[in-house]
């Protein structure tokens, strides 16, 4: 019987996933973003029972993940990074309600599982824009360096 991989992010024991027999993946990072004692209590289960094991993923892999986050423009916590890395170096699906995950493993070529959403239907690479003189960044800004308004995340469209 082939197992089937899975990296799970804290939306999964938040969202009430409940393991089968395949073997289950997540990062260190993710503890500390498991909030309620429900959730507390199930990935301690999980834990404890050996369904799920903690593991650090391959560092170059961490930088390649951080590179494509910034390409298409999606903000993502060290967390988020360290669980794309860690599914592509386990070659297994992530399972996670975050967007912004899910569309980077998109463009990285790793399958994600969504529990409670239906999951995204299209990759994004995102642009950033002042609110004021409309001039475009290629990074996150908080202020616009010309005329100070606030700079806002928007989907990139291809002009044709």
């Amino acid at each position: 019987m082939n197992l089937v991989k899975f990296v799970l992010d804290s939306s999964a024991f938040i969202g009430g996933f409940l393991p089968e027999e395949d073997e289950y993946f997540t990062v260190h990072e993710v503890i500390g973003e498991i909030e309620d004692d429900q959730s507390k209590e199930r990935f301690s289960y999980f834990l404890s029972s050996g369904k799920i094991t903690i593991k650090e993923p391959n560092s170059e892999l961490v930088r390649e993940v951080t590179k494509n986050a910034q390409a298409t423009g999606d903000k993502l916590s060290l967390t988020d990074i360290k669980l794309i890395a860690l599914a592509i170096e386990l070659d297994s699906f992530i399972i996670s309600e975050d967007y912004g995950i899910q569309n980077v493993s998109s463009t990285m070529n790793v399958k994600s599982k969504s529990i409670r959403e239906s999951g995204i239907k299209k990759i994004i690479n995102w642009e950033y824009y002042c609110m004021g003189c409309r001039k475009i960044y290629s990074k996150d800004k908080k202020t616009c360096q010309d005329c100070g308004s606030i700079i806002k995340r928007r989907p990139k469209f291809k002009k044709h």
